[in-house]
Formats: C-alpha cells, structure tokens, sequence
C-alpha cells in the first residue's frame, strides 16, 4: 500500500516530464529554382490574311469582230508579248489603206498650195494679184496643211485599230480560263476575255488592329518597315520557304472593323502563291532583341498583380512583385520588377512563404526547354493549381 503511493508521485512525474519534451524541428524544404537571364527573343504577331497580285490582268477586246484564233492554253505559263488572240482584221485592213489614200490626197493638196502660194508671193511684190487674191491662196495653204495633218492622225488611228485585232500578253504569267471561243464576236463590252496573273507579283494582304498600330506609333523604339518580315503559314499548315516585306500601310482606318490594311511583297519563285489563297502572316522583327526571361510556370496571381517567389543569398524566401509582357515559348518576358540573376523558385512553390528558409537546388529539365519565338498570350493564372504553385514545370 505504501509503495503505491509513492508510486503515483513517481508516475505523474515521469508523465509530465514527457509532456514538455519538444518534437524535432522539421529541416527547411527543398526548392528548385531558376535564375533569372537576358535571352534573345524575336517579337511576332500572327494575322490571317490572303493572297493578292498587283499585276491581276482582264484581258480584253479595244476593237469589235469575229474571234479568229486563241493562240494559249487555259493555265499555262506565258512569256510578255506572247499571242493570246486573234480578231478577224479584214475591216481594220481596209480602214487602214482607206486612211492612207486619203492622207496621200491630202499631201498631194498641200504640195499644190504650197507652190501657189510661192508663186504669189512673187506676184504680190509686182502688184500682179491683189492682196483679197493673196490671202485666199494663204488660206487654202494652211487649211490644206490642216486637212493633211487630220489624214496622217486618221491613219495612226486605223493602223492602231489594226494593231488591236492581235491581242498579246502584257506581261509573263499564268494565263486563266479563255471565256470567249472561236467565232465568237466580242467587242470591248464584251467584257473580260480570260485573265493573266504575274507570279512574282504577289502580295499578302492583312488587317492589324488600330491599337497595335497607335502602341507601335508611340512606341520609343519604333521599327521601321526595313526591320520587319514577314512569313507566312500555308494552308497546310506548312512554313513558307521565302519572306517578305512590308511595303504599304494604308492610310486610313476601315471603320467598319477598326483595322488597318497591310501588303506585304512576297517572292513567288516556285509559284506557290495565287491569287485568293488563304494563309497566315507571321510579322516579326528580322534582328532578335535581348531581354530578362523567367519560366511561365514560375508566376503567380493574385488581387495585388503578378509575382514569383525568390530566394536571397540567407536562401529566404522573398516576394518579388513585376511586370511581364509576351510570352516566348516556355518563357516570358519581364518588363519591370527583376534583374538579371535573381533565383525565382520553379518548383515547391507551394512549400514557402515569404521569409522561410529553403534549400536551395538548381532545376534541370527533362527535356530541352522550347523558347521559340512566336509570343504567346499570358495564360489565366488564377486557377486553383497555378496560384498554388504546382510542382509542374
């Protein structure tokens, strides 16, 4: 009975020495962090856009008659001054030598009253005509140069009506569909006999935003049009081998859409492009810039902004307010906020907060990160796992 109440004192004591033993600390968590670096980027915007030619040609009748000769097939490839048609030019043959037989009447008229009047100037001086006399044989001389003047200008015009009845190719390209046929008469209101189209003429043709141009505009580094191509995107999906250059900004904007239009000049040497063809313009700077890049994956959102989490040189963790712009690839852009050599934490985000301690390790990807260089518009970070900080690159 005595050695249980002495037992109980003893039990309570090593009971409470228990109680206030304190459980190990726990070791500071393990984060992967990246530091942060200038990177060269290469700024691209992306618009639809179609292909356009500045030398889409309608060919068409200057004269009237019957359709003697289509001299090209439909689609083919024509050189400048090639044959495309041939009008019946009989009537045109026969103006012409009516034309010239009046312009040898006319010359034969002003021969005469050329020598009448060379006569009369030696009467005159004798006072063997009279002046009312002289200056009739005047007159007939300058209207006879007048009428001789009229019949050289009437042959000109039917030796051109003639020269009219061939119609050749302006200019190289492929020939489209003949809509007139043999025997037919056409006329210049007959309208559009078939179409040519230069191959290296071709242009794409693209709306951007009147914002896009107005933040350019005021913009202090400014680029000019000499620093910009522009690639293109096939229907297929595939890259076009070749770029262009902007070579016209239209001076207004279309109200309808708030857009501006744009051209730019694309080689055609494999004669890829025609005329209606649907594509992608990628417009990007044609010297890369330079500029302080962190992983997307590393940004946070929240009612004050955008931020990340950094580690100083005691490996504290630091709330780092900034500003970003575009995206590149796995990357984005910081515009304000950062500088070059700052440990932004990638992944364990969701272990720290502002002014824990970490370990600190280096991040190694599993693969080769895709920088890229088209921009990509920042993603909505305000889900669950990103605001969270997944562990996920």
């Amino acid at each position: 009975m005595r050695w249980i109440k002495l037992g109980l004192p003893l039990t309570t004591l090593l009971l409470g020495a228990c109680d206030d033993a304190q459980p190990p600390a726990a070791p500071p968590p393990e984060v992967f962090v990246v530091t942060a670096s200038e990177q060269p980027y290469q700024p691209e915007r992306t618009f639809s856009a179609r292909i356009d030619s500045r030398s889409d040609v309608n060919i068409t009748a200057q004269v009237s008659g019957k359709l003697t000769a289509v001299h090209f097939r439909e689609g083919d490839n024509v050189d400048a001054g090639a044959p495309l048609f041939d009008i019946d030019p009989a009537p045109y043959k026969a103006a012409l030598d009516r034309a010239k037989a009046e312009q040898e009447r006319a010359r034969a008229t002003l021969a005469d009253a050329k020598s009448n009047l060379q006569r009369a100037n030696k009467l005159i001086e004798k006072g063997y005509i009279s002046d009312s006399e002289y200056d009739t044989l005047k007159t007939r001389k300058l209207e006879a140069e007048a009428a001789e003047q009229s019949a050289r200008a009437a042959m000109e015009s039917a030796q051109v009506d003639l020269s009219y009845t061939h119609i050749s190719a302006p200019q190289a390209g492929r020939v489209g569909r003949s809509v007139a046929s043999v025997g037919d008469v056409v006329s210049p209101s007959y309208g559009t006999l078939t179409t040519l189209v230069g191959g290296n003429d071709m242009q794409a043709v693209f709306q951007i935003p009147e914002r896009l141009l107005t933040d350019a505009a005021m913009s202090d580094n400014q680029p000019k049009a000499s620093d910009i191509e522009v690639g293109l995107i096939m229907p297929n999906g595939s890259e076009y081998p070749y770029t262009g250059n902007i070579v016209y900004v239209s001076n207004r904007v279309n109200t309808n859409t708030g857009t501006v239009e744009v051209r730019a000049a694309m080689p055609n040497p494999k004669d890829l492009l025609r005329p209606g063809m649907y594509v992608q313009a990628q417009v990007r700077l044609k010297e890369s810039l330079s500029g302080l890049m962190i992983p997307q994956a590393a940004l946070q959102v929240d009612q004050q902004g955008t931020y990340v989490f950094t580690v100083n040189e005691n490996n504290r963790v630091l709330r780092t307010n900034l500003q970003t712009g575009e995206r590149f690839g796995e990357n984005v852009l910081v515009t304000e906020g950062m500088q070059a050599g700052a440990k932004v934490i990638l992944q364990g985000i969701q272990k720290v907060r502002p002014g824990s301690e970490v370990v600190v390790s280096d991040y190694k990807p599993a693969t080769q990160a895709h920088t890229g260089s088209q921009p990509i518009p920042a993603t909505d970070t305000n889900d669950e796992e990103t605001s969270n900080g997944s562990d996920a690159p």
